[in-house]
């Protein structure tokens, strides 16, 4: 009988081998993943509603500043442009640098974006709206990248209910977003 091709290393074992290199006491790996996922759970509310809010008021900022909704569409496209474009180096930054330079950094641009829309809802500049726009869609890639995290700590049979609790979590910022404006 011919030998048999090696088989792949499971994920699953690498990942839980990789938590017990650094935490030998499984007491302290489920208070870590609690925690975790806790903290994963609270950005995706906020994310979620900063997402949704986001998409709102530049929709509107857009109509007020160009004088008619004809271009009202602008910002969502330049939110996702942003996601799509951010994606890719958020996740570059996590393979170099670990997840937690990569979805910090994610973050911190999304914030700055941020900051930008709303300086341009002040200075009432176009330019920086759309700039503003489009860096906050690094925060919106960089949230919908961080609901994964809440698995990584998670036992095989646990990883479908992390998931799903941060998915939930990201709805009901959705919903309550726009309801802020």
């Amino acid at each position: 009988m011919p030998n048999s091709p090696a088989q792949a290393p499971d994920p699953n074992e690498q990942q839980t081998g990789r938590i017990q290199e650094y935490i030998h006491s499984p007491i302290k790996q489920k208070i870590l993943y609690k925690r975790t996922l806790l903290i994963v759970i609270m950005s995706q509310i906020f994310g979620g509603a900063g997402l949704a809010a986001g998409v709102t008021v530049g929709a509107l900022l857009a109509q007020d500043m160009l004088g008619g909704d004809r271009y009202a569409g602008i910002p969502a496209a330049l939110l996702t442009l942003g996601s799509a474009a951010a994606a890719f180096f958020v996740g570059r930054l996590s393979d170099r640098f670990g997840r937690r330079m990569g979805l910090g950094t994610g973050f911190l641009l999304g914030g700055v974006g941020a900051i930008i829309v709303i300086y341009a809802a002040v200075s009432n500049s176009v330019i920086l709206l759309f700039l503003g726009l489009l860096l906050n869609g690094a925060g919106n890639a960089t949230n919908l990248q961080a609901r994964y995290a809440g698995t990584d700590l998670a036992k095989p049979k646990q990883r479908a209910t992390a998931i799903s609790m941060a998915m939930v979590a990201t709805t009901f910022g959705a919903v309550a977003g726009p309801n802020l404006v």
